[in-house]
This record gives structure tokens, sequence and C-alpha cells, in this order.
């Protein structure tokens, strides 16, 4: 993003900000006390150059979701992974790709393959959760929500691609579902600049708090050891 862009972006969305505000607006849902970490669809389509849907500012993201993983596995809250895939790619054969092959070329994320293994720089550990989803949201057709509810989740700390799509719809349904979305601002990305910032700024008007890294990290520095926290 030039730095042009980016000085439009910050005065446009300061006056929407106290647009907003002056509506009850931007108020925080605030972090809960039992948490979990959901990277969104870090697989190598998305976070390795040369794909269709490769995202931009990898060297950004990709260390901001190691230094959170360390951070949670440090207290042993729960680190969950998406990629989406389909076991059918073939358009001419019956496919659970669905009417989404009409819009993007899901047929090149097939079921199995590199391109939608998560990201070995971030890679799940042995009891890490890691879900394939066929839609843009990491809930419906998928055991999160399960997951979440038996394990007492109340917190969700979002990361991952894109913004504008996988990221949104599934910030969107965490809060409609019971959960306290935090969106990790640096750890956020999509295949264009300002959709990133657009729909960040959204989000953190409507549906979850987005917040920079320190902060995030702060707070799960803070928490108690997870198999020591009790919901209220």
């Amino acid at each position: 993003m030039s730095q042009e862009l980016r000085e439009l972006l910050e005065r446009t969305f300061a006056g929407d900000s106290a647009e907003y505000q002056e509506r009850g607006f931007q108020r925080r849902v605030g972090y809960g006390r039992r948490p979990a970490i959901v990277h969104i669809d870090m697989a190598n389509a998305w976070t390795r150059p040369g794909h269709a849907f490769t995202c931009e500012h990898m060297d950004t993201i990709i260390p901001a979701c190691q230094q959170l993983n360390e951070a949670a596995r440090a207290k042993g809250v729960p680190v969950i992974y998406t990629t989406t895939a389909y076991n059918t790619t073939d358009p001419n054969k019956p496919s659970d790709m669905g009417l989404w092959v009409n819009k993007i070329p899901v047929e090149l994320l097939e079921a199995g393959s590199e391109a939608v293994r998560i990201d070995d720089r971030i890679a799940p550990e042995p009891d890490d959760l890691v879900i394939t989803k066929k839609r843009a949201s990491a809930f419906p057709g998928t055991n999160l929500q399960q997951y979440l509810t038996v394990n007492r989740i109340d917190t969700v700390i979002v990361t991952g691609v894109t913004a504008a799509g996988c990221v949104r719809h599934t910030v969107e349904d965490a809060i409609a579902e019971g959960f306290r979305p935090i969106v990790v601002r640096e750890a956020v990305g999509d295949r264009v600049d300002g959709v990133v910032a657009w729909n960040l700024f959204d989000i953190d008007a409507k549906f979850g708090d987005v917040e920079p890294l320190t902060n995030v990290l702060d707070y799960l520095e803070k928490l108690p050891k997870f198999s020591e926290t009790t919901t209220p």
C-alpha cells in the first residue's frame, strides 16, 4: 500500500470512527477468560507465492502467528487451524465445491494436496485441531462450535486470510454464536491492501475487537494456565 493511500484511508476511517461512535458503534466485546487461537486458512495456497490464492505480507503475518502460538502453548491455550479443500475438483463430476467454483478457482484446492496443507512455518502440533472447511466461515459444516463449547471457550483470537472473506465471515459467526472475537491486526491479510484496511475497520466497528499483536500477547501472558481457569 502506498503512503498516499495509507494516509487517505487513515483520514477516512478517523472520520468514519467518529460517526460510528456518535451512533453507539465500536463498543468493545472484550477478552474473556478461556481463549483459543483460530488461524484461518494459513495453508500454502494462501501463504506461499505463485498461487492464485496467494496473499500479501506473510513476512509480517507468519511471525505474528508464531508469537501467538508460542504464547498460547505456554499456557495450554488451544490452537486451531482451518484450511479449505475439496474432495472432487473435476467440474464434470458431482462435487463438494458447490457454486463457489463459479466465482473463484476452488478447483485448485484439492484435498490432500500440498496447496491446502498448513504452512510448516506454523505447523500444527499433534494435539492441535485442524479443520477442513468448504465455505468461507469456519463454523458451518464443521465441528468448530462443538469443540469451542465443550472446552468452555469464550474468546476466539482470530488470524489468517482473507480479511474480506474467510476471516470476516468466521468473526461474524463467532459473535453470533456467543464467542468473543479478537482479531489480531498484524496477523490478518488479503490479496489487496485496501481490502484489509477496510475490513479490519468494519469488523472493529460491528463484529469484534481488532487488537494490536502486543495487546493480545500481553493478555495471553497474564492468563493463568488454561487447565486452571473456569467459566464464571
